[in-house]
């Protein structure tokens, strides 16, 4: 199985909500996160960050 990477959407209160998982992958990463900046629940904070899912490290963070 593909090493997985977590998109996480912060929401208006700070905290942190699960918006999809992509594939370890540039293009994915970068794609997910532009996509999660678009959503609903990013309207306030316009903060999206992606993480590692089995680590838990950051690897990447997006603003809008």
């Amino acid at each position: 199985m593909a090493h997985m990477v977590r998109i996480e959407v912060q929401d208006q209160f700070g905290s942190w909500k699960k918006y999809t998982t992509v594939t370890n992958s540039p293009s994915s990463i970068k794609l997910a996160l532009e996509r999660a900046l678009k959503t609903q629940l990013a309207s306030k904070s316009k903060k999206a960050r992606a993480v590692d899912d089995k680590s838990g490290a950051l690897m990447d963070m997006a603003h809008g």
